[in-house]
């Protein structure tokens, strides 16, 4: 039973942290940016991303395989888990695809 509880728990914070990522590259796409940021931080920025999406990877095989009566985090744990791996190539991408893109992180 207690397995029961971590593997829903798993979910979970894989829905949250894909989650995190989906509103975070939306935000960047749609939103123009501002200002530069300081000279470490798109560096910071972008290993901070690339660790989370890591942290998605170690979380999917905690999470327990779909059924038909599983809870909806778990049956769409995958489409999650592919949403937030896409997220994040586009946030790098975003980093990479211009001198302005690199040190404000917003596409505009």
């Amino acid at each position: 039973m207690a397995e029961q509880g971590s593997q829903s728990r798993a979910a979970v914070v894989l829905a949250f942290v894909s989650g995190f990522l989906i509103f975070r590259c939306l935000w960047r796409v749609f939103i123009p940016g501002t200002e530069y940021a300081m000279p470490p931080w798109p560096l910071v920025s972008v290993i901070s991303d690339i660790l989370v999406m890591v942290a998605l990877f170690i979380i999917k095989p905690m999470v327990p395989a779909a059924t038909a009566d599983s809870p909806a985090l778990v049956r769409h744990a995958t489409k999650l888990f592919i949403g937030g791996i896409i997220a994040t190539a586009i946030l790098v991408l975003i980093r990479v695809s211009s001198d302005r893109g690199w040190w404000t992180g917003h596409l505009m």
